[in-house]
């Protein structure tokens, strides 16, 4: 049988596919009766386009001169009609896909992928930076979402070249990263997604819920929020994008429980086709991959930098940015302490004081766990603590964690120094 004639076949199959299917699906839910219905419908559409490409073309004195105002084809197959008594055209050079299905490709090709641009960030001033070290830190970004800082160096710039940082205002600063290791756990991730990125009328996805599974992928449930709420799952794997972010390659897809994948391949159909994201929210969708950009999609404090790498240990997505694990001599001066946020040069200003030539180190007062710390609560923290001048006119303040501050307020105690 002809290749035209196999399509037409299954195009007349496909109605008897869909009256097997529909009886079966009606019985368990009206929904995914109604998502049977379309998949039938696609795959009715998919074959009828299918056998479209394989008819006769026209005779070359029916093509149309000229093609330059008519929409580029999405097919890879067709090859434009050269002119009566023109020589062969040389042949194209070989797509991106086709390179990287050839044994010298790396062995994951959609890293190698053309990245959608984002649009630039908003401006700073690298007037008298403020170098910063981390570790150990548990940063809150919200009550929900945490950075666990496992080390960190780089400096706070400041986003108005007259105003130093100001702990205060989290919109003073950008805390830019020149080598690091930061983990975020799925639970974070999920409220960041919901609480923030996706926090908008319109949204496309809601009620999304990350987590990891044994291979080390990371598994998406949520609802696509279209005429009809349809749910999905979606398994992926992380890696570094050549700018710097973060690409979420999906593996496999499903809605509704049924595997997608394939059937969108068939009929044209990409996730960036189905899911539109709102500008700015650090998200961007390429094909069947979500890009993230931590630099967009974090609350302020705001943070620069670009990820080398990225893994999942257990349920936290561990990113690192820069050459890793801070090298070099260590900035901090004070080497018996383990946990700690160290700030040297440039001015400094939180509550009433501005240190000019900042030599300021927040120790933590329990170093058995990290430094748990919240910029929204830092004054409660500094309150419950304590300070002391260094002879260099620094100061070096020990504050108990934010958590700990929070458990000793709902019990109704006083928090105690602990002098050392």
């Amino acid at each position: 049988m002809s290749a035209r004639g196999r399509d037409e076949a299954a195009a007349e199959d496909s109605p008897a596919v869909a009256r097997l299917m529909l009886p079966h699906l009606a019985m368990r839910r009206p929904r995914v009766a109604a998502i049977g219905v379309t998949v039938a419908a696609g795959s009715l559409c998919a074959c009828l386009w299918h056998a479209s490409r394989h008819a006769p073309s026209r005779p070359a004195d029916e093509v149309a001169p000229s093609t330059a105002s008519s929409p580029p084809s999405r097919s890879a197959d067709v090859q434009p009609v050269a002119p009566a008594g023109a020589s062969a055209p040389e042949p194209a050079p070989p797509t991106a896909a086709v390179a990287s299905a050839s044994p010298e490709a790396p062995s994951a090709p959609w890293l190698a992928a053309p990245e959608p641009s984002p649009p630039p960030l908003p401006a700073v001033s690298d007037r008298s930076p403020v170098r910063v070290e981390m570790k150990n830190v548990n940063l809150h970004m919200t009550d929900r979402v945490v950075l666990r800082i496992h080390s960190v160096r780089g400096a706070l710039l400041r986003t108005a070249r007259n105003r130093p940082p100001v702990f205060d205002d989290k919109e003073s600063f950008v805390m830019r990263i020149d080598a690091g290791e930061i983990a975020m756990s799925t639970a974070s991730l999920t409220a960041l997604m919901n609480d923030y990125v996706l926090n908008y009328r319109k949204a496309p996805i809601k009620e999304l819920e990350i987590t990891t599974t044994p291979e080390g992928q990371l598994r998406q449930e949520g609802v696509l929020d279209k005429a009809v709420d349809i749910p999905f799952k979606v398994k992926a794997e992380l890696g570094p994008t050549p700018d710097g972010r973060i690409r979420v390659h999906a593996k496999s897809i499903k809605a509704a429980g049924v595997p997608v994948k394939g059937l969108m391949g068939l009929l044209g159909i990409e996730m960036d086709d189905m899911v539109k994201i709102q500008a700015g929210r650090g998200i961007v969708v390429d094909g069947n991959d979500f890009i993230l950009d931590p630099q967009r999609m974090l609350p302020p404090p705001r943070i620069r930098g670009k990820v080398t790498s990225v893994r999942i240990e257990g349920e936290q997505v561990i990113q690192v940015f820069g050459s890793g694990p801070a090298p070099g001599r260590q900035l901090f001066p004070y080497p018996r302490y383990r946990n700690y946020m160290y700030f040297r040069g440039g001015n400094l200003r939180f509550g009433k004081l501005t240190m000019a030539d900042a030599d300021l180190a927040l120790i933590d007062q329990d170093p058995k766990d990290p430094f748990d710390f919240n910029l929204d609560r830092y004054n409660d923290q500094l309150v419950a603590g304590y300070s002391k001048n260094t002879p260099s006119h620094g100061l070096k303040t020990f504050m108990p964690d934010a958590n700990d501050l929070t458990v000793r307020t709902a019990r109704g105690a006083t928090a105690r120094p602990t002098l050392r």
